[in-house]
């Protein structure tokens, strides 16, 4: 027979087990969240590990030592877009910008490249040849074909520090960084965002939208038409004879709203009656950014970086660390106050176009082929345009 408690034991038990057992809990959700955590960790770890890629090292050479600049200079990247999966020339980038961020002067530049400026890479140790500046990607990311590259443009990293040195010998500064993203992961990225609001500049119709996996579609023409259509028609004058490979798309000017597989046809179009050719297409993807950017301010882009990373981490590569996006995430609420510069190199100011040896379309200086330094010059006037302005219009 067990022995009955007074009163005020067994209230002193009840609560002792009443605390014990909430200890228990609040120790298990601890344990649990710890877990959770860890496991988040874990995950984001294994994610950035598939987009995180290093530079391959020529440990033969002796670095010269680089002198440590008496103030922070500005962080710079190349945005590259390519195709990736099934589509043409999967790796020739078909949206090159060098993005600059400088700190100083609350300031960011977009500098628009053409894809068709004809450049020279080191394809062999010492060796250069001439190619359009959107196969550097493509060239650096191969190591079968280009398996004589220097050893910094091979392995996962290679294209982006092949595309980097290209671009720097067209902007006149150096290139730190890179980021590829191909379309799928880019129509991923505007979807995790739920979309963005996009200031379309004018309105434009394109009738020759290529669609993916009709390539080669004959539409309906027997060897002998497609044979006589082509010696008749040359280049793009064909297109239009083989109307089953496209779409049409028609953008009203003004804001509109676009999700991931709308973005990408408004960033690819480059056959608008209204705003066609690589030129627009590149004051379009400008305009894509500054979306992004305000779309990114607007939600706290925190909340969807789990999902952003989860979705993103096949299509992406870059050689930003851990360390430096953590820097620049603390530091988003500031860009809100950053003057965005869009400068494009085009026809119109520092650039002709041109014939190659073997009949390439190109482009190239106008001052002549690898005379950089009106392009150079070009580049810093319009920065300092920005610069001058926003310091005459501050308050004395």
């Amino acid at each position: 027979m067990s022995a009955k408690l007074p009163g005020p034991a067994k209230s002193r038990l009840t609560r002792f087990q009443s605390a014990f057992t909430v200890k228990k809990i609040a120790l298990l959700a601890g344990l649990l969240l710890l877990i959770s955590l860890m496991a988040l960790a874990a995950f984001l770890w294994r994610s950035y590990q598939q987009v995180y890629v290093r530079k391959n090292v020529d440990y033969t050479q002796t670095p010269e030592p680089t002198p440590e600049p008496a103030k922070p200079r500005p962080f710079t990247m190349a945005l590259l877009g390519y195709g990736g999966g099934s589509h043409q020339g999967g790796k020739l980038t078909d949206s090159i910008i060098v993005a600059k961020i400088d700190k100083d002067q609350q300031k960011i530049a977009l500098i628009s490249v053409p894809r068709d400026l004809w450049i020279p890479l080191e394809v062999e140790p010492q060796t250069y040849s001439y190619w359009k500046i959107n196969a550097a990607y493509a060239i650096g990311s191969d190591d079968k074909r280009y398996s004589r590259k220097p050893i910094q443009y091979t392995g996962d990293a290679g294209g982006g520090e092949l595309a980097k040195k290209a671009l720097e010998t067209v902007v006149g500064f150096p290139v730190d960084h890179f980021l590829a993203l191909d379309f799928l992961g880019f129509e991923k990225t505007i979807d995790v965002l739920s979309g963005v609001d996009v200031q379309v500049a004018r309105t434009f119709d394109d009738l020759l939208y290529p669609i993916e996996g009709k390539e080669e579609d004959t539409c309906g023409k027997t060897p002998e038409q497609i044979e006589a259509t082509i010696a008749t028609l040359s280049g793009e004058k064909a297109l239009p004879e083989f109307g089953c490979r496209f779409e049409q798309l028609h953008f009203d000017r003004g804001v509109t709203h676009m999700d991931g597989v709308t973005a990408l046809k408004y960033v690819r179009s480059r056959h608008g009656d209204q705003d066609g050719g690589d030129f627009g297409r590149a004051a379009r993807q400008r305009n894509l950014i500054l979306a992004v950017k305000k779309r990114v301010l607007d939600i706290g882009f925190i909340p969807k970086i789990v999902p952003f990373i989860s979705v993103i981490s096949a299509h992406l590569k870059t050689d930003v660390s851990i360390r430096q996006i953590e820097e620049m995430l603390s530091q988003v609420d500031e860009l809100k106050n950053y003057t965005v510069v869009n400068i494009a190199l085009t026809d119109q100011n520092v650039l002709r176009f041109g014939l190659s040896a073997d009949r390439q379309s190109i482009l190239m200086p106008k001052a002549g082929q690898d005379n950089w330094d009106e392009v150079h010059n070009f580049i810093e006037t319009e920065l300092n345009k920005v610069t001058n302005a926003s310091a005459s219009a501050s308050p004395k």
